[in-house]
């Protein structure tokens, strides 16, 4: 987004009066299902204690072996996985990028 805040989240950044968050991680030291909580948890400005667990939206494990697999490849391809969670559409990317903006599958 162009219009990026200065202010950060543990590692998330709030972009806006579109209410989109983003933040970059390493896989080697974040499971991927950890960091999609957390940046959930600042868009949503929640405790990650009291939002609902991630497996009602996707599978935890099969998206930490999913966004990790490009780890060994030498000419790694980003993988992106997107899906919703309350009213809100989170993008994960391989390269370690989290995305979470209004759900604009929302009517």
């Amino acid at each position: 987004m162009t219009n990026e805040s200065d202010r950060t989240f543990g590692g998330a950044e709030s972009s806006g009066a579109d209410g989109t968050v983003r933040a970059r991680y390493e896989w080697a030291s974040t499971p991927p299902q950890i960091a999609v909580i957390e940046t959930i948890a600042v868009a949503l400005d929640r405790e990650t204690t009291a939002l609902e667990p991630l497996y009602e939206f996707v599978d935890p494990d099969a998206l930490d072996a999913l966004m990790r697999s490009n780890d060994s490849s030498a000419t790694p391809n980003d993988i992106t996985v997107t899906f919703s969670v309350a009213d809100r559409q989170v993008t994960v990317h391989s390269s370690g990028d989290v995305i979470v903006r209004m759900d604009s599958f929302e009517l």
